[in-house]
């Protein structure tokens, strides 16, 4: 008989044998190893990382789904000689532990492990160029780095850990340096194993194995019908107008305005093509991070050194000089309200890009390296429209979104010559032929009255822009975002065609009130300076009688001189920084 002593420790079981008279026979001490292991993070998405989650080795979408999330590290705890975070050699404050993911390793077991035996963290090469992970301890120095040393890198691919003994827990931050890409998926294993000698010459062999899994938090665009935060235009030497009628719109609207003045943006005006807001998004911190284009204009400093900060967070794709085109500014570069499209969901909306034609030979194309960005980014899956017909070639000449009360939450506005042909043929039907055009306006040297214009419009915009460019457009938006005809509203705009090195292409022939700001119910709209009936412009009565019965108030924005001779409008000198979605984007069903 046999008997085990109550009497025991944490690496020692003592064992008595007993005769048929309960006699003592013998005895026997087993020293015992068990150690309990957890590599922790938190695959339930809920901000709090739990134990041994059964999950945690895998990654999967949907509500339902599991696996944690890593935000790319790509803000500034730094106001001054800034750098991303992610390219600092060690963390420097507390508020830049919030940016990195916490993982925690959970041991319990002996006061210490067998002789030989020993705790190892380590992550594949590939994986080493998008992660690195700082361990928190205490020390005595007073560099704040001293308490986070690195534990894994691009150069530091296996790492012994101390044990510690008993029931203890080890705090790690985990930080991503690299969002999705054509070359990365976004997805980080992280491993942890308990090695055993075998014999000296030969390498200890794992007896335990853990795993975590990351998704990189996607780099995700906000459109018009979410809630402005702040304003953004740039001070010129000549758009004081501008400047009068965009700060008249934004204090009506309720918004704050942040002007960029000309020894900061050095006479480029042009804001909406120089970058693009948007924000990432994860259970246990989230911040906006602007996307800088390729463009690189005299703007091209601006979104490092006005807008890179704590908490907002900086990212570019750069592309070779003769591949960058006007596609790649970001005029060109939109996203949809929510959708449903043949019964799928897009709760983030969809992207949209400007490219040449499909069939083209040649022409211009927002360059690759972005357009890989975007899609690699997966939750706003892109649409790519035909925009090469455009002199300026970018979206948002010819489309845009504006919240609406009913069907869909929203409406899509088109460009449409064949909607300014019928309103002008009317208007001269109705006896007002003879109403000019840029009325007072002394860069126009020559009045153009509609009747001499009917003959132009009919030719130029009416059978090219309209048949071959606009309602091909309208044809793709009505496909890819699952909309009506009654979700589409038209607006009369005109185009002429310019040669251009013996390339024919469109350029609004009057300020193009498509290109207008979208401040909730406020809309800011470039001043068309249309023909004048009864003392009132038709253009800006027919715009405010579209939109008025959405509940959207219209301010017509003079911009003439300051930017539609310039080849822009109201948009494309302006950009607004907006509130992210409620809807989480790990929640998407993929």
């Amino acid at each position: 008989m046999t008997h085990a002593s109550q009497f025991e420790n944490e690496s020692k079981l003592s064992v008595w044998y007993y005769g048929k008279n309960k006699e003592v026979l013998g005895k026997a001490v087993m020293h015992l190893t068990a150690v309990e292991i957890s590599l922790d993070v938190d695959a339930d998405r809920d901000g709090i990382v739990e134990k041994n989650n059964p999950n945690k080795s895998s990654w999967k979408w949907g509500p339902n789904g599991h696996g944690a999330i890593l935000l790319v590290n790509c803000d500034s705890e730094r106001t001054y000689v800034k750098r991303l975070d992610s390219e600092q050699d060690c963390i420097t404050s507390v508020s830049d532990l919030k940016d990195m993911a916490p993982m925690v390793l959970r041991t319990r077991g002996p006061a210490k492990l067998p002789d030989g035996y020993k705790l190892t963290m380590h992550i594949s090469q590939g994986d080493a160029e998008n992660v690195r992970v700082f361990r928190r301890r205490k020390s005595d120095s007073n560099f704040f780095g001293k308490d986070y040393p690195l534990v894994l890198s691009s150069q530091i691919l296996s790492q012994e850990l101390p044990y510690t003994g008993g029931v203890a827990e080890m705090k790690f931050y985990v930080e991503g340096l690299r969002f999705a890409d054509k070359d990365f998926d976004g997805l980080i294993s992280i491993h942890l194993s308990l090695l055993e000698p075998i014999c000296e010459g030969i390498p200890e062999r794992p007896i335990f194995t853990d795993k975590v899994v990351f998704r990189v938090a996607p780099w995700i665009m906000t459109p018009n019908t979410l809630k402005p935060l702040e304003v953004f235009v740039c001070s010129t030497s000549d758009n004081s107008k501008f400047l009068k009628g965009m700060r008249n719109l934004v204090a009506k609207s309720g918004y704050k305005l942040k002007i960029c003045s000309e020894n900061m943006n050095r006479g480029d005006r042009w804001i909406q093509d120089e970058l693009e807001f948007g924000y990432i998004d994860s259970p246990h911190h989230r911040f906006p991070v602007v996307l800088d284009s390729p463009r690189d204009g005299s703007l091209m400093d601006f979104p490092f050194n006005e807008l890179l900060g704590p908490d907002f967070g900086y990212v570019t794709r750069v592309a070779h000089h003769k591949d960058v085109s006007s596609l790649d500014s970001f005029g060109n570069l939109e996203v949809s309200p929510p959708v449903t499209v043949n019964g799928k969901y897009y709760p983030l909306g969809r992207i949209i890009i400007g490219v040449a034609f499909p069939t083209a030979t040649k022409g211009r194309n927002m360059t690759k390296v972005v357009q890989d960005f975007l899609w690699a980014q997966k939750v706003q899956e892109p649409i790519a429209l035909f925009s090469d017909w455009l002199e300026v070639g970018h979206v948002d000449e010819f489309m845009t979104f504006v919240p609406a009360p009913d069907r869909k939450g929203f409406r899509l506005l088109l460009a449409s010559p064949d909607a300014a042909y019928k309103l002008f043929r009317g208007l001269q039907a109705d006896g007002h032929g003879q109403a000019q055009l840029f009325d007072g306006r002394p860069v126009c040297l020559i009045i153009v009255t509609l009747e001499i214009y009917h003959f132009i419009l009919k030719i130029q915009s009416v059978q090219f822009f309209q048949k071959s460019c606009i309602d091909w457009n309208r044809d793709v938006l009505k496909r890819e975002l699952g909309l009506d005809d009654e979700d589409i509203i038209d607006l009369p705009i005109l185009f002429k065609l310019v040669n251009n090195k013996d390339e024919y292409r469109a350029l609004a022939f009057y300020p193009d009130m498509v290109n207008m700001i979208v401040l909730g119910k406020n809309l800011g709209i470039p001043k068309p300076f249309g023909p004048k009936v009864n003392g009132c412009c038709a253009l800006e009565a027919e715009m405010c009688s579209l939109m008025e019965g959405l509940g959207l108030r219209c301010t017509f924005i003079d911009d003439f001189a300051s930017y539609h001779k310039l080849l822009g409008e109201v948009h494309c000198g302006s950009n607004v920084l907006r509130e992210p979605f409620d809807f989480r984007w790990w929640n998407l069903e993929l």
